[in-house]
């Protein structure tokens, strides 16, 4: 039996040998670590993060998974640019959107805008986290903006708040820090913020004063100060004009096309002449005389006084460009005009059409003004 025993033991030795079947050891755990970079496109600053990804396959041939996942690297990609754009945000709550916001505003809808302005400084950016420990892309900012919120059959306008800095998030959403004025608070911003226009921001102001003020707000050069502001006005409109800025066409750019811009008022009793001035603070672009109470788009360029015309062409920067047509009982005598230089003066100008070619004083009955933003391209 024994003997038996030793043949069988040896035989199956033999065969275990012949066919390689040996056992095998086991698995241990594989682990694994790799780089990922992430582009976020969604936002109002479009972001870079590097990421850090540690696997672990617990099984042979198994599964990788993931086992920890760690930020490396975040910051603004190389094409962010937010100086003077526009971004219009929707929510079905407004108090998600703007901290101070008291509970009657919850879960009414809601629209924000806002326009950047371009006076951005001391911009930075740091890995960071925010106050529930949540990783964010901290950046740190000096700069404004003009803020409108539509929300709940209200219109709130800020014109120029202070922005200290904003927390980025990976889905592109922000928290932008701010203050208006009354001290810090917080707008936040959903990822799906839509980029816009001026057009968009001008025409979402709920008056034509507040209106005024944002051009003011973007203008270099704002003329703030006249001194014939007691007497009468009448208004002013034009097609080139398009929610507080010119059109490309009226300007003497490469963009341009040298046209001077259609101009229409009401007719004004008791005025003979209308006198039509563009000016860009000190420097005059435009001096026509005229009986009509419109012109036509074009229908003047450079040439003698009282009939000219040169197209706005900012060096830097946003210009207001102020078209002032006074209403005269009679022609004007003769004064300063230094067409196409900066050594003008709205007031002196008006002060030399308050008298007339006979020496005659109040010459001015009433005025129009119309003001346009241009600014300079690239």
């Amino acid at each position: 039996m024994k003997k038996r025993l030793l043949v069988l033991t040896s035989i199956m030795s033999t065969v275990l040998l012949l066919t390689g079947c040996e056992s095998e050891e086991p698995f241990v755990e594989q682990h694994k670590t790799e780089t990922e970079t992430v582009s976020v496109s969604n936002g109002i600053i479009p972001q870079e993060i590097e990421k850090s990804i540690s696997y672990v396959q617990k099984e042979k041939d198994g599964e990788w998974i993931v086992e920890n996942v760690e930020i490396s690297s975040w910051q603004m990609s190389e094409n962010a640019y937010i100086p003077d754009t526009v971004w219009i945000a929707e929510s079905d709550d407004a108090t998600s959107m703007y901290s101070k916001l008291n509970d009657s505003f919850k879960d009414k809808p809601a629209t924000l805008y806002i326009h950047f302005n371009n006076d951005i400084s001391d911009m930075s950016d740091s890995l960071g986290k925010d106050e529930a420990g949540t990783d964010c892309l901290d950046i740190t900012l000096k700069m404004s903006a003009d803020i409108i919120f539509d929300c709940a059959d209200n219109i709130f306008y800020f014109s120029g708040a202070d922005i200290f800095g904003s927390k980025m998030y990976e889905d592109g959403s922000a928290e932008i820090s701010m203050d208006f004025g009354d001290g810090k608070v917080s707008v936040n911003v959903p990822s799906d913020v839509k980029q816009g226009t001026w057009d968009d921001f001008y025409n979402a102001l709920p008056s034509e004063e507040e209106a005024l003020q944002a051009l003011i707000a973007r203008s270099n050069n704002y003329i703030t100060n006249v001194s014939f502001e007691d007497i009468p006005t009448f208004k002013v409109t034009s097609e080139c004009l398009k929610a507080g800025v010119w059109d490309d066409k009226i300007t003497n750019t490469s963009y341009g096309d040298k046209l001077s811009p259609d101009l229409s008022w009401d007719e004004v009793e008791g005025a003979a002449k209308y006198a039509v001035i563009m000016i860009d603070s000190g420097w005059l672009h435009m001096d026509v005389l005229t009986e009509d109470t419109s012109l036509a788009e074009g229908a003047y360029s450079r040439g003698e006084r009282w009939e000219q015309y040169v197209g706005p062409y900012p060096p830097a920067g946003t210009h207001t460009y102020s078209v002032f047509v006074f209403a005269l009982k009679n022609e004007p005598g003769d004064f300063y005009l230094g067409f196409d230089n900066g050594a003008n003066d709205i007031n002196k100008i008006y002060q030399g059409l308050d008298t007339d070619i006979d020496g005659n004083t109040g010459n001015v009955i009433s005025f129009g003004r119309l003001d346009g933003n241009y600014t300079h391209k690239n």
